[in-house]
């Protein structure tokens, strides 16, 4: 697993609930192993529901298999430049995240790569995160149960692979959260659920 550095706020006293997010899918288009920054592209409006979440009291951590450097397809210094480019995109339109972690391998044998829950354990220590109270949200099965293998919640969206991954949900025992149409919807549930448990 490797973290890329942002620019990290120091820890409060009181652990935070995070918002965790896929990438590819989720918050830009998804390119099939995008390999350079200049391909990125946010959904429209993406920084909208980000806003929002931050402003409930969210951290906002991105999290991302990438097993096109195993694969090699592209190359950790590209993938950071893709990583660091999205930051900056996001920074542009008034999304601040608050760490970016990446799986760099293939298979499923190491602790790193969702559903597995390593990511997220190494953003907890890092970014003082309360996981029970956090949520994740994604475009796969494997996001959605990432959520759950931590402690916390997953929800799938229909954006990316998310139309094609909603049909092999009746085949899985742990159910998402919720089916959410694109991230704005998804965030607005979580503000629901939060409000109804507040």
């Amino acid at each position: 697993m490797k973290k890329q550095k942002t620019s990290l706020p120091k820890n409060n006293s009181f652990p935070s609930p995070a918002l965790f997010l896929d990438r590819d899918g989720t918050i830009n288009h998804d390119k099939n192993y995008l390999s350079d920054e200049k391909d990125l592209k946010l959904y429209k409006n993406i920084e909208k529901p980000l806003i929002k979440i931050r402003k409930a009291g969210f951290k906002i951590v991105i999290v991302t298999n990438q097993s096109g450097i195993a694969r090699k397809f592209f190359t950790l210094t590209k993938l950071k430049k893709i990583n660091s480019t999205l930051v900056d995109m996001l920074k542009s339109l008034n999304v601040k995240v608050d760490g970016v972690y990446f799986c760099p391998h293939l298979g499923d044998e190491c602790s790193c790569r969702k559903p597995k829950p390593g990511m997220a354990f190494q953003a907890a220590k890092d970014l003082n995160i309360d996981l029970k109270n956090s949520y994740m949200i994604g475009d796969s099965i494997r996001d959605y149960l990432f959520g759950y293998n931590f402690g916390g919640k997953g929800i799938l969206v229909l954006t990316g692979h998310g139309r094609k991954q909603a049909e092999k949900i009746k085949d899985e025992k742990q159910k998402p959260l919720a089916v959410a149409k694109n991230l704005s919807q998804a965030v607005n549930f979580i503000l629901e659920v939060e409000r109804l448990n507040g």
